[in-house]
């Protein structure tokens, strides 16, 4: 082995260019692999960076009906699964919901809160860094309000002062007592801001009050599969002891799978396949340029035969050179990858949960490893099975230039097919990720969304505990804004255009379904008089809402085009009744159509238009609502003020200009298409060297026979043509097979949970045309130098 890794190193210094465009080419396959797999390993199999994290589950409700359909837990099945449960160290449980933070000197402000169990902190071995963290007192009843703050707003809210410990705040309206500061990082379990204690009310303790998610540590020696077995039988008990259990079970999953399942998962998963369609493109690259050099050294091959060298002896030299040459590919694609990484971690800052560190691992580091021997058998085996079976008599008697050129042509010529079969998938699934970016951003084009701002407000039950008592607020603040200079129109509605609906099922009057599975779904959003005025949404039919409109006896509703022909086709909708199920199942009231819009698009990641309905704000009466402003200029400050004029504890969120908003519901769309889209570059430029070094080698091989044509009269045109068609054969093949390979992974990708379009023919059409033109450019450079070769010089060659 010491021999042949001489052999090995010397051979690779004396072909020193060669080596550096081989060493190149694995670099970007492997890197590209190795950055990926350091994402998916971060995403989907680190354990989160807590004490006791590799074993750290949790605990969600399942529906008999719908397993996979998760969703929170009752307060009084908690404390059944804690106290008769064996297989946990630990299991505390808390709430998610959203927070105000308000005190005297200080502007209100919105954050994320959760209600712990108090021992959650215990459980994760994490302590206050000042101050302390929950006591069993703090969640008995009658105890006086605590909080527990992140480390983020320590810093931006109250500057690392030590004297906020002991500070009274309300939280939600409520007074409360900061007791302390959690460290600097920790935000358990997903992006949380304020911690408070979970006191038991009699509302809490109702078996049918869903709203917990328990969290857990398993004990050591205690699989998954055996905290689910026994789960199930605690819950199988609770089933039969309690009517609201009935149809309830319970299901332990690991905390990557509870927040990074889903949609994530499948993005991740589809990224590391398209950069194995990477490698394989590399590979594929270099074995070409190893058998074009295995047809230089058959000479040197043959010696080492006819001196006694077996085939094994000769195969296993050419793989140790190819190991080397991918150990090296490695060792730089591994600098890339530590790049593309830093790239994506900065890229995701703003989003990515607390817990997940892109930082390479033990697991990471064994993948890279085999990643490179992988390669190198990938890219190695062949040319050393061609390069070890020499034609002593041939080669030694015609030389090593002119014999076996054409024997080996066909494989190059398959190796160059798959390497463009496979960018054309790369190029696809690039190619609908940019296509459902630009559909996203061009949703609802009739909206003049740069001249429409957003911003949220959260109205508390807390607060505002009177009936009628947040319409009256809302009632006293859209006039106030209205009157704004530049201010144009102004609503509210529960979610801007294009950001989504809240899903209920609907029945209509004369068409009763008693069966809750077979009732349809529609979309709704609560919005005030003038939200079709504000974001410039014709009305077909009827008109718009009133004051009226809401009240008691006056449940009205707005359809959108789409509802309008889904649920009444051939009718005028208006004056037809409905109603709708909450999610209990239970009917809402009857709603009277008094309106039908133009087409709409409310959620834009869908890329279509699902039938929609609009019920004024007064007939939810919910506690979060959005301001929808028209204003030629940034009205923020001015609103801002005229809502901290009627409720000093009410702080606007999410505010965005409405372009703004769309971007950032569809970021994710934008990313991936970045790196799909570098995915297929690197594919493509590799796969069209691969074509130009096969048919510059083809044409170097066939030199001496193109002088032999053209002194026989043979014209440039003919060469040219002669050249491109093993060219045009090569690219016809590989566009086909890659359309073959394209269009079940553009079904698979739209059928996916992702809010990619669907592909279209005129996408295919696109791609092959963009791929078969570089290709025919990549074959025409070769062709055109031979037209241009002197026939004297060329019959002379070898």
């Amino acid at each position: 082995m010491k021999h042949d890794l001489r052999c090995a190193i010397r051979s690779i210094w004396s072909h020193r260019w060669f080596s550096c465009a081989v060493v190149v080419t694995l670099a970007l396959g492997i890197g590209l692999n190795t950055m990926v797999f350091t994402l998916i390993n971060a995403v989907l199999f680190k354990p989160v960076p807590l004490p006791g994290g590799a074993r750290l589950v949790t605990i969600v409700g399942r529906s008999n009906s719908q397993p996979n359909n998760h969703m929170p837990v009752s307060y009084a099945d908690f404390l059944d699964f804690r106290a008769q449960s064996r297989s946990y160290e630990s299991l505390e449980a808390a709430t998610d919901e959203n927070g105000i933070l308000s005190e005297p000197g200080n502007p209100p402000q919105f954050y994320h809160l959760v209600h712990a169990t108090a021992g959650i902190f215990s459980m994760l071995h994490t302590e206050p860094i000042l101050g302390r963290g929950f006591q069993h007192s703090d969640e008995l009843e009658g105890a006086d309000p605590v909080v527990v703050i992140a480390y983020g707003v320590w810093q931006e809210r109250y500057g690392h002062a030590a004297s906020v410990i002991g500070r009274k705040v309300r939280v939600n309206g409520k007074p409360a007592t900061i007791v302390g500061v959690m460290p600097d990082g920790f935000r358990f379990p997903t992006g949380i801001d304020l911690y408070m204690p979970l006191a038991p009310s009699a509302d809490l303790l109702k078996r049918d009050n869903r709203s917990l998610f328990p969290y857990a540590i398993l004990k050591q020696g205690v699989s998954i599969q055996q905290a689910q077995g026994e789960l199930d039988g605690i819950a199988a008990r609770l089933a039969r002891q309690f009517p609201e259990d009935k149809d309830v079970g319970a299901g332990v999953l690991t905390f990557q799978q509870r927040f990074n399942g889903g949609p994530i998962r499948i993005i991740f998963l589809l990224m590391l396949g398209a950069v194995g369609f990477v490698l394989l493109i590399a590979c594929a690259d270099v074995s070409n340029m190893m058998l074009s050099r295995a047809l230089d050294r058959q000479r040197e091959m043959a010696i080492r035969s006819a001196l006694g060298a077996s085939r094994w002896r000769m195969m296993r030299q050419l793989l140790s050179e190819s190991l080397l040459l991918s150990a090296a590919g490695g060792l730089l694609g591994l600098g890339l990858a530590t790049l593309g990484v830093r790239w994506f971690d900065q890229s995701t800052v703003a989003i990515r949960p607390f817990w997940i560190h892109f930082t390479p691992d033990y697991a990471v580091l064994g993948y890279f490893a085999a990643l490179c021997i992988l390669s190198a058998v990938l890219f190695g085996t062949l040319p050393a099975l061609r390069s070890s079976r020499p034609n002593l008599n041939g080669i030694l008697s015609e030389g090593a230039r002119s014999f076996g050129g054409r024997s080996s042509g066909w494989l190059s010529s398959v190796l160059v097919v798959f390497q463009f079969a496979l960018t054309l998938v790369l190029l696809t699934g690039a190619g609908i990720f940019l296509r459902s970016l630009f559909a996203g951003l061009e949703v609802n084009p009739f909206i003049p969304a740069r001249q429409i701002w957003t911003a949220h407000l959260v109205l508390p039950d807390s607060s505002y505990k009177e009936k009628g008592a947040r319409q009256r607020f809302y009632d006293q603040l859209l006039p106030r804004i209205a009157a704004l200079p530049g201010v144009s129109s102004v609503a509210i509605a529960s979610v801007p255009p294009g950001m989504g609906s809240w899903d209920h099922q609907i029945e209509l009057e004369h068409k009763l379904i008693q069966q809750a599975a077979q009732r349809p779904w529609i979309g709704l959003v609560a919005c005030s008089p003038g939200y079709f005025q504000a974001i410039h949404l014709p009305m077909l039919r009827g008109r718009d809402f009133t004051s009226t409109d809401g009240a008691e006896n006056h449940d009205a509703a707005i359809l959108t085009r789409e509802a309008a022909e889904q649920f009444f086709p051939g009718q005028d909708p208006v004056g037809k009744r409905f109603r709708m199920y909450d999610e209990k199942g239970k009917a809402g009231n009857w709603m009277t159509v008094v309106g039908v819009t133009a087409g709409l698009n409310q959620e834009v990641v869908t890329f279509e238009r699902r039938a929609a309905v609009f019920v004024p704000y007064r007939q939810e009466d919910w506690d979060n609502m959005t301001l929808i402003v028209a204003s030629s200029a940034d009205p923020i400050p001015a609103v801002r003020s005229a809502v901290q004029a009627l409720d000093q504890d009410a702080p606007l969120t999410n505010i965005y200009r409405l372009d703004q908003a769309i971007h950032h519901e569809i970021w994710f769309l934008q990313l991936f298409s970045e790196i799909f889209f570098g995915f297929a570059l690197v594919g493509l430029i590799m796969a069209s060297i691969g074509i130009y070094a096969v048919m510059a080698h083809a044409v170097a091989g066939r030199t001496r026979e193109i002088g032999v044509r053209m002194a026989l009269g043979a014209s440039a045109r003919n060469i040219v043509r002669l050249i491109m068609a093993r060219g045009l054969w090569q690219i016809g093949a590989a566009v086909t097979l890659g359309l073959a390979a394209g269009i079940p992974v553009a079904r698979l990708m739209a059928s996916l949970p992702l809010g990619v379009s669907t592909s279209s023919p005129a996408l295919f059409a696109a791609v092959a045309a963009v791929l078969a033109s570089i290709g025919v450019l990549a074959c025409w450079v070769p062709a055109r130098r031979a037209a241009r070769l002197d026939p004297v010089k060329a019959i002379r060659y070898e």
